[in-house]
């Protein structure tokens, strides 16, 4: 069910839907190659617009029951996995009926982020059926 009270930045049924930074640089290419309804949301700045930590972007394939929450983060890793889980919680009445997903794309990814306490709690935690992908610059993936 698409979030209540806002427009999706998709159409219905579109078969790609590029989440990108304001640069350019960083960006999630979900593809919907089965014309799945789906929804797409600016979190950050549209749908939350208050000092709240949230993520960049939401994607909703309303067909299979998948909410990607995308955020596209420079390099601090722990901040991003932070971003990500409060707008889980924040979300969690509207997103209850779906499959949480969690995709971060980043800049670059410093050796040291991968091996910290808390980025291996979060993919420990997420890590059934491809939850949480990390990637560099760009994540391209079918919804």
């Amino acid at each position: 069910m698409p979030l209540d009270g806002y427009s999706s930045l998709c159409e219905e049924r579109q078969p790609g839907i590029v989440s990108r930074d304001a640069k350019g640089r960083r960006e999630h290419r979900a593809l919907n190659m089965d014309a799945c309804l789906v929804t797409q949301y600016r979190i950050d700045g549209d749908v939350i617009r208050d000092a709240s930590i949230c993520c960049d972007f939401l994607v909703m394939n309303d067909d299979r029951r998948d909410a990607y929450l995308i955020e596209l983060k420079g390099s601090d890793i722990d901040h991003a996995l932070d971003l990500l889980e409060a707008t889980a919680a924040r979300f969690q009445t509207e997103l209850r009926e779906y499959r949480v997903r969690y995709r971060l794309v980043c800049s670059r990814v410093k050796t040291q982020a991968m091996h910290s306490t808390k980025y291996k709690k979060f993919m420990k935690k997420h890590k059934a059926d491809k939850a949480f992908i990390c990637k560099e610059n760009q994540i391209e993936e079918m919804i």
